[in-house]
């Protein structure tokens, strides 16, 4: 029997029974030094880019535009070449606006809608002649013709058939029709909402619809007007405002008020 001492055999015996753990707890300790040097460099790397935000956000904000106006420092210092009004300029600026309106009335203007206003000195008759029949204002008149009482809208002119009739002021024409009454009929609205009528004119009129005419431009010729038919030959002339009839030579200024 060999007593001999052996280390070799009793350290292969330690390390077959408690090398396994001396093995696992080598390699836990190994884990946690790497995991702690990862946590290690993740913490550093956080740092810095929380010390790059801090340095970032006490970079100096640059101050907004003041747009042309001075700061406040230098608002009440005089500016070269500016000049302060005066106090007697300024009561000039004051004085020179109207203390009262002028509630003197005006005379009243005419013309094409859009167009430059006409004064009622720039109307003209729509032609020569006798004016024999009166403009009624909504009184009623005997009408022989039709032997009724009926009122006057407008005046009656006397002229030839064929004498020319021609636009009162400038204008548009509005309607051209052939009524019962009154025969071929023309109406011109003028700037105010002014309107003249024609009425007793022929068929074979020189405008239409929508035209825009001229004063003293030549609309068509004097014919027959039915329900006048017993008087002279004649035009029969009327005027309208905002659709209401009104006397036709007040409106333009030919008669005094």
């Amino acid at each position: 029997m060999n007593n001999s001492y052996n280390p070799k055999s009793k350290f292969s015996k330690f390390m077959a029974g408690k090398g396994f753990y001396i093995a696992l707890a080598v390699c836990v300790i190994g884990a946690g030094t790497a995991a702690w040097v990862a946590v290690d460099k993740t913490i550093a790397r956080i740092d810095d880019s929380n010390s790059q935000i801090i340095e970032q956000n006490n970079v100096t904000t640059p101050q907004e535009p003041t747009y042309g106006f001075p700061d406040l420092e230098e608002a009440g210092k005089a500016q070269s070449g500016v000049n302060k009004p005066s106090a007697s300029s300024s009561s000039q600026a004051s004085s020179s606006q109207p203390s009262k309106v002028d509630t003197k009335p005006q005379e009243q203007s005419v013309g094409v809608p859009g167009q430059q206003s006409v004064q009622t000195s720039s109307y003209i008759l729509p032609l020569s002649g006798e004016i024999f029949g009166q403009y009624s204002n909504g009184e009623l008149v005997k009408n022989v013709t039709l032997k009724e009482w009926r009122t006057h809208d407008g005046i009656d002119i006397k002229a030839e058939k064929g004498a020319e009739v021609k636009a009162v002021c400038d204008g548009k024409v509005t309607s051209v029709k052939n009524d019962p009454l009154m025969g071929t009929t023309i109406e011109i609205l003028h700037s105010g909402d002014v309107t003249s009528v024609y009425c007793g004119l022929a068929k074979d009129v020189a405008v239409k619809a929508d035209t825009v005419v001229k004063v003293g431009q030549i609309i068509g010729t004097v014919d027959e007007i039915p329900c006048e038919i017993s008087l002279d030959p004649h035009l029969h002339f009327a005027m309208k405002i905002d659709g209401k009839w009104v006397d036709p030579l007040k409106t333009m200024g030919k008669v005094s008020e």
